[in-house]
């Protein structure tokens, strides 16, 4: 049986599969990531909008590896017959599916359930940065691209990356000079930013 993951955020009335609502035991959502990042707000929007259809309360369990590899690659070997379980997923997820960076497993292994939510940008800086508006932050990759160390949730080629890659563009300047660090996830992203290893996410 193909697991089940859903596409950003799963919504209430689709439930796990061919599953009825009072079939599903111990419900649970898997953020393929560390606390904090899009994954979790994904399995907490799902959490919400199914909590009152289902009989025990949905529990939300991190399991970070790959951006999505570790998740697809147990669902796909191990638990193949668990009804219970949903895996949040992004259009970040397949583009790795596209490129190769989940193994053998494609688009075909998963069974895709809903939408609900969408996927944006967004560059973020500490709140005692020097950079205080966009444009300051743009004339200082326009000085020197590689001047800044730029993280995300997700590997070089990844969503994340081409947001990154595209901001660059759009100033004439050569995202292959970026100072990338890539994290398994937002939620990392955002620590490193805090901690300052990272200038901007």
């Amino acid at each position: 049986m193909k697991k089940l993951f859903a596409a950003s955020v799963v919504m209430a009335g689709c439930f796990f599969g061919t599953a009825h609502a009072a079939d599903i035991e111990k419900p649970e959502c898997i953020a393929p990531a560390k606390p904090g990042g899009g994954f979790d707000l994904t399995c907490r929007v799902a959490q919400a909008g199914v909590g009152d259809k289902l009989g025990d309360p949905m529990q939300v369990t991190f399991m970070p590896g790959g951006i999505g590899a570790v998740a697809i690659t147990l669902f796909n070997t191990t638990r193949t017959d668990d009804p219970n379980a949903i895996v949040a997923f992004s259009s970040g997820s397949l583009l790795n599916i596209a490129t190769g960076k989940y193994g053998e497993w494609t688009e075909n292994d998963v069974r895709f359930l809903a939408t609900v939510g969408a996927d944006f940008g967004a560059v973020i800086v500490r709140a005692d940065s020097e950079y205080k508006t966009l444009d300051d932050l743009m004339n200082k990759i326009k000085e020197d691209e590689g001047s800044l160390a730029i993280g995300a949730g997700g590997s070089v080629g990844s969503q994340d990356w081409m947001k990154a890659a595209l901001l660059l563009k759009s100033v004439d300047r050569d995202p292959r000079k970026m100072i990338y660090v890539a994290y398994d996830g937002g939620g990392d992203a955002l620590t490193g930013l805090l901690g300052g290893s990272i200038d901007g996410r």
